[in-house]
């Protein structure tokens, strides 16, 4: 029991300095810092300097209307009250009130145990009434306004008298910015229950206070953003699809609904594969950075086509984080909303002679309706090149119908190029469904893959080319057609024909006008504005594209690395480094396996290049200088030995 003792004895000589500092306060209005706690002593002066009486019975409070509160005292209020209450309930019986106020000290609300409630009252110390330090002197909750820090005071520290029976405890709230709200004050007259504890407890409500007011201004912050964006996105007159990259449908606007017969609310949160049938070919397509796309939808009107531009959403790290999808609806009877070419010839990037030829050529016969066949390796952009003779072409303002025909179903292809007629299989759309090249009727058809068609499709293709007409599969209707054919395969389809796997009439029918895409590897000229391009369109949102410097190293294994995957490839492998570089410079540790795998290639080019001048100057001698041989024999094009010969001075 000594400490106790003790601990009493020094509570009752702090008493007595503290009643002696009040006394002089009373007596000569004066202030004795060296009696008081320097926040007390500090206090005491802004009250004398506000010319409060110490010891007058009674205090004149301001009062003003809380019917009219502000917004921000309605919301501080009714986020604090539930917090307020769970603080009382752990200190409900032992005489205590909670109080709130507001920045300027208006009470906002005051309840507790009835004693110290009725003592409150007595004092007009009630809702509407003002607790501020300029107003009832040195309290908890005023001096914890100015100072802005929790705080307790007991009996007689209180500046004016009438509270010398108080003991308070209050924290002040804050909202997010730092802006003050407001103070919690817990208060009561029993000095043995108001121990430093109680302050702990005021300080963890105002802290919950504060982060249930943070939450909430979040929350209220994304709805607004949100319903901005549903208002923004449901103004625009195009058709637009989201999905995250989980394939979950976020969001479709009213024109979306309109054309798939559904609202929104019966498509967000499914699943994107669940609702698109041929939404495996389409993620291949994602993957190949293909960006038009026809989308089969299973609605509960039946099955409704569309040509869909799909654009990757990313985040601050470049990171996929979901797709944006424009949708236009393909018109059975027409194909109108269907032209979906969006390439010109000025969307391709290069420097090299190949490709300047290639494109003059490909600009020649975009004025004609010649049958055209685009040859090149994966990645190459027969594509694109397609989509640019469209958009050169007399045709540009009718529908372009791309076909991937190694996509489509092998039992579906018919039905899929040609139609259908009604009834004509278990589920056939009723009113029958137009095909792929009714749909293109007026404008272009771009068969890609062509190498991949079945040969009972080709026959019927054979006889789409020399009649030009079609009949929908179950049906006997002619259909005339003025469809210009493009076609394209990664395959030598002179050597399928020779294997059988290709008709041999079909291939002449298809080769009037061929185009070879050259692989990258032939025109590395192309590298550097390629290299440029990319950097400028995957970096250019972070505002670094200018900045980017390649070292030399990463320069040689660049142009020693063969690029099977060709330009698509180079993309790939330029977002690869832009996400990996941690400075300015692409270092080797920047890139991707496979180019790292190339690197003692470069470090020995010059002796890979000696090595290949010798071969051709080797395979010249063989073919008595025969160029044409020459090219053959070393697997290159003429224009790409003829490069090599200026370039090796041979």
């Amino acid at each position: 029991m000594a400490p106790l003792k003790k601990n009493r004895a020094f509570k009752s000589a702090t008493d007595a300095v503290t009643e002696k500092a009040w006394n002089k306060l009373a007596c000569e209005r004066y202030v004795e810092t060296s009696l008081l706690r320097q926040e007390i002593a500090l206090s005491w002066k802004r009250c004398l300097q506000s010319n409060i009486d110490p010891v007058k019975n009674k205090v004149s409070l301001i009062t003003p209307d809380l019917k009219v509160l502000t917004e921000q005292q309605r919301d501080f209020l009714r986020v604090a009250r539930p917090h307020m209450k769970k603080l009382y309930e752990s200190v409900k019986g032992m005489g205590f009130i909670v109080l709130l106020a507001d920045a300027e000290g208006i009470i906002l609300d005051l309840f507790g145990d009835r004693k110290m409630f009725n003592l409150a009252e007595s004092l007009s110390l009630v809702p509407g009434a003002s607790c501020s330090e300029n107003v009832i002197g040195t309290t908890s909750p005023g001096v914890c306004l100015v100072s802005r820090n929790p705080i307790q005071i007991f009996s007689r520290e209180h500046y004016c008298q009438l509270y010398h029976d108080w003991c308070c405890s209050a924290a002040p709230v804050f909202d997010r910015q730092g802006n003050l709200l407001g103070t919690l004050d817990l208060s009561n007259n029993n000095e043995k229950l108001h121990h430093p504890l109680i302050l702990s407890l005021v300080e963890t409500t105002a802290r919950a206070i504060e982060m249930e007011l943070d939450f909430r201004r979040v929350h209220a912050d994304f709805n607004k953003s949100y319903h901005y964006f549903k208002a923004i996105v449901n103004s625009v007159p195009e058709a637009l699809l989201f999905f995250d990259s989980q394939g979950t449908i976020t969001h479709m606007n009213n024109t979306a609904s309109k054309i798939l017969g559904v609202s929104s609310q019966g498509y967000v949160g499914r699943q994107i594969e669940d609702i698109v049938s041929n939404y495996e070919s389409v993620k291949q397509r994602l993957k190949n950075n293909c960006c038009w796309t026809e989308l089969q939808f299973a609605t509960p009107k039946g099955p409704v086509y569309v040509n869909a531009h799909l654009k990757p959403i990313k985040n601050e790290n470049y990171e996929d984080v979901g797709v944006v999808g424009t949708l236009k609806e393909v018109k059975e009877a027409t194909g109108g909303g269907s032209i979906a070419a969006s390439y010109t010839f000025d969307d391709l990037i290069y420097c090299s002679r190949e490709m300047e030829e290639l494109v003059q050529n490909a600009k020649n016969i975009s004025f004609k309706d010649t049958t055209t066949l685009i040859q090149g390796e994966s990645g190459t952009g027969k594509e694109i090149i397609a989509q640019a003779i469209h958009n050169y072409s007399p045709r540009q303002k009718k529908p372009f119908i791309a076909v991937n025909c190694a996509a489509l179903p092998k039992d579906l292809i018919q039905s899929e190029l040609f139609g259908y007629e009604e009834g004509t299989f278990t589920g056939a759309k009723k009113g029958g469904k137009a095909g792929k090249f009714e749909l293109a009727n007026g404008g272009t058809i771009f068969l890609d893959e062509i190498g991949d068609m079945p040969l009972t499709v080709q026959t019927n293709l054979l006889r789409v080319l020399q009649e030009k007409y079609i009949e929908r599969v179950g049906g006997s209707r002619i259909i005339p057609l003025d469809v210009r054919i493009i076609a394209a395969t990664n395959k030598n389809l002179l050597q399928e024909v020779e294997n059988g796997r290709f008709r041999n009439d079909l291939y002449y029918r298809l080769s009037v006008f061929i185009l070879n895409i050259p692989p990258l590897r032939e025109r590395k000229e192309d590298l550097e504005v390629l290299l440029r391009y990319f950097i400028r369109k995957h970096a250019s949102s972070q505002g670094t594209a200018e900045s980017i410097i390649i070292s030399p190293q990463v320069r040689r294994i660049i142009s020693a690395y063969d690029w099977p995957g060709n330009v698509r490839e180079l993309e790939n492998t330029v977002i690869y480094f832009l996400n990996s570089m941690k400075g300015s410079t692409v270092t080797v540790n920047d890139l991707s396996p496979a180019l790292k795998a190339g690197a003692d290639v470069a470090v020995n080019l010059k002796t890979l290049e000696e090595l290949e001048k010798q071969n051709i100057i080797e395979t010249l001698k063989q073919c008595n200088k025969n160029i044409t041989l020459a090219a053959g024999s070393l697997g290159i094009t003429r224009a790409t030995l003829y490069r090599k010969i200026k370039k090796y001075k041979i």
